[in-house]
């Protein structure tokens, strides 16, 4: 019976083995399923973020109020403005925007955004920066469209030009980059201002004169008034970075970034602060695990359900392979477990995937790709201009991964945030709406302060058409914290995405935050294998 199932298999030319048939059908169908189940290291379920998680038991964090003693918005709502006279303490901060001369249209955009919201009533200055001369058109219609002072200023050209860009390596680096379709790769001037703005923006002669400064990009919007001066508010509060958006890196711009600042770290000997939570998942204190295969067996997973569920499955892919044993030198593929094996394959047909966790671990710290979106920061301009994140800087323009790679200078300054601040020390601006490219943050607006727009002199952008359009802001809302907001249209909130960065932020600030207790996987298994094996898994 079935003696065609036992036929010579030629693998080479001069040597023949003997393969039962029933084999060939088994061994696809088991490395199918290892396959989505070894896979697991680099699944993530998309319902990680479970109600056990602190802090994050309504997925839609746009409609929290979040409030700790680390950090809350300085004013809900709006602040009476009419009490705001020009002779009154300012700070000694400026507007920063690098511009070239053909992005006018995209500036004044900006300008018209923010003098609108905010600088109509403070009258902060700006400082303009390109590494080419402003054109004399430039300079006259920026200035025609505020009362503040505005300076423009030229970048010093080894503050923009790499080296060796004529050199055929810096020329293959930046090429591959775009062979490999990595986002902006083959754009020496985006590795430039990427590289400008790490390492020498705050040394320039017109920046370093102030103690604050709040970086402004062309053609970015902002949605709701602010009220109060941001400045004097960090300043008080003893804060020293405020950002907007908090999102995730592209691995392959920075696949080696995490490397080179712990080897930073560790040779000055610097002591990490409690920002760098922020930054990376520490698995030594997230689980307990006495084996040394836990990237392959749960690298991706995040509680104790979806732990349990990946060893459940890790036996019974176990006991199927030794039951395929018993087929040794059989015939009759009638006594195949083939309820084990299409339960399996449904396991694995069913589990939802996600591209795969490249994030470097090193000493038991895995980088997680957070940051803040450089684009809009309000900082202290000696966050950067001195001398252990000049060497930082120093240290990384030696290795040549501003071209060798494409480093954004947002993961640089923020893990530089993670050997340089406390979380205490961060703020974030929740009430400032904001959009640049497609991402946006836009808050509520506040139940509380909701006062009478009342537009200043100062303001060079009248438009009764406009003013008709921000006069129509959106109702308040209980969980709300802006002054006069108005979202755009079909707005999704970057609160609202669903990865879990700024919920990691807002669990770290909570008030009396303490680390979780790590989950003992030992325990785990144990407990599995025990139910396991007396039949009693319904799952």
């Amino acid at each position: 019976m079935l003696h065609f199932t036992k036929q010579r298999i030629r693998l080479f030319q001069k040597r023949s083995i003997k393969i039962n048939q029933i084999h060939l059908k088994i061994v696809p169908i088991l490395i199918i399923i290892i396959t989505f189940i070894i896979a697991g290291s680099i699944i993530l379920i998309t319902n990680s973020v479970k109600s056990s998680r602190a802090n994050d038991k309504n997925p839609h964090r746009s409609l929290v109020n979040y409030k700790s003693k680390k950090d809350s918005p300085f004013i809900e709502g709006c602040a009476d403005i009419s009490a705001l006279k020009q002779d009154d303490l300012r700070a000694n901060a400026t507007f920063v925007i690098l511009a070239r001369n053909n992005e006018l249209k995209d500036v004044l955009s900006s300008m018209e955004s923010l003098e609108r919201h905010f600088n109509q009533w403070f009258q902060y200055p700006y400082v303009f920066l390109n590494n080419v001369e402003f054109d004399e058109n430039f300079q006259k219609i920026v200035k025609n469209n505020t009362n503040a002072k505005v300076e423009f200023g030229l970048i010093p050209s080894n503050h923009w030009k790499f080296e060796n860009e004529d050199s055929w390596e810096f020329k293959e680096s930046v090429e591959i980059q775009g062979d490999q379709g990595i986002m902006y790769g083959p754009l020496k001037n985006y590795h430039s201002m990427c590289r400008f703005y790490s390492g020498f923006f705050h040394k320039h002669e017109l920046v370093r004169k102030y103690k604050w400064y709040w970086r402004v990009e062309p053609d970015v919007k902002f949605f709701c008034d602010l009220t109060y001066d941001p400045f004097l508010e960090m300043e008080k509060h003893g804060k020293k970075y405020g950002f907007t958006i908090m999102i995730k890196e592209l691995w392959e711009t920075v696949p080696n970034l995490f490397r080179l600042t712990n080897g930073f770290i560790k040779e000055q000997g610097l002591k990490k602060k409690s920002s760098w939570d922020l930054f990376v998942e520490n698995i030594n204190n997230k689980f307990i695990y006495n084996r040394g295969d836990f990237d392959s067996r749960y690298g991706n997973l995040q509680n104790e359900d979806e732990i349990s569920d990946r060893f459940l499955e890790l036996l019974k892919i176990q006991d199927l392979l030794k039951k395929t044993k018993k087929f040794n030198g059989q015939n009759d593929d009638s006594k195949l477990p083939n309820d084990e094996i299409k339960e399996l394959i449904t396991k694995a047909s069913t589990t939802k995937k996600l591209p795969k966790l490249k994030g470097e671990e090193i000493n038991g710290e895995r980088y997680n790709l957070y940051h803040f979106w450089s684009n809009f920061e309000i900082a202290r301009v000696d966050l950067w201009d001195n001398p252990i994140y000049d060497e930082y800087f120093q240290y990384l323009e030696r290795t040549g991964g501003f071209y060798k790679e494409r480093w954004g200078d947002a993961p640089i300054h923020s893990l530089a945030l993670g050997f340089l601040l406390n979380l205490e020390e961060i703020h974030y601006f929740r009430d400032i709406g904001y959009q640049h490219t497609t991402i946006a943050h836009c808050p509520s607006n506040s139940l509380k302060n909701q006062l009478i727009y009342k537009q200043s002199d100062n303001f060079q952008f009248p438009n009764k058409k406009q003013d008709k359009f921000w006069e129509n802001y959106d109702s308040p809302k209980s969980y709300g914290v802006g002054c006069r907001c108005k979202c755009p249209s079909g707005h999704k909130d970057i609160e609202d995405s669903d990865n879990d960065f700024l919920q990691k932020w807002f669990e770290l600030n909570s008030d009396g935050y303490h680390k979780p207790r790590p989950i003992n996987i030992n325990r785990i298994e144990r407990l599995v294998r025990k139910t396991y094996r007396n039949g009693q898994f319904d799952r």
